[in-house]
């Protein structure tokens, strides 16, 4: 008898820790790792500033291939990422960071400044300035962008009175 009631304490207590363990593992276990953040950044540098008037907008866009389709219609279906609008107007230089997720990380064909120059905006849109390496003779240059990391001095140049080429007919009146 000494033993049977001891057999049915050491099950109670068996079922007791069991049901406490379960009853503390709520969660679905470990989360995975979030994926690091992705993207780039640098310094816009402007000169020749046209008046504020005539800047709607100005942002940075970077587009997976060049010459984009329809910079337009590729941004609205989220093939295009662009950061908030560039503050403040006048100035000499403004630093940018742009996340890329949720597209994937790899080859960027096309960075540019792009300027929003009168109402409509899905129309009245023109590049004011392009990530061009030397080595590209003022060509887009490609970007590998890791998806591990943000990649710094991806700096670009605007001259408003020096636009590069646009990369629609028609555009940048």
């Amino acid at each position: 008898m000494k033993y049977k009631s001891l057999n049915n304490l050491t099950a109670a207590a068996f079922v007791f820790t069991i049901a406490l363990l379960l009853q503390s593992c709520n969660d679905h276990g470990l989360a995975p790792e979030p994926a690091p953040p992705y993207g780039i950044s640098g310094t816009v540098f402007f000169s020749n500033w046209l008046p504020q008037d005539s800047i709607k907008d100005l942002r940075v866009v970077v587009f997976k291939s060049y010459p984009p389709q329809n910079i337009v219609v590729d941004v609205l279906q989220g093939k295009a990422k662009y950061t908030e609008t560039l503050t403040p107007y006048g100035v000499a230089s403004i630093s940018y960071t742009l996340m890329l997720s949720p597209l994937s990380p790899g080859r960027y064909e096309y960075l540019v400044v792009a300027q929003q120059y009168g109402d409509n905006v899905f129309n009245d849109w023109r590049v004011v300035g392009q990530y061009s390496l030397p080595a590209d003779s003022g060509n887009p240059s490609v970007i590998l962008v890791p998806g591990n990391k943000i990649l710094q001095n991806i700096n670009m140049t605007v001259d408003f009175n020096n636009l590069p080429p646009q990369p629609i007919t028609g555009a940048g009146k």
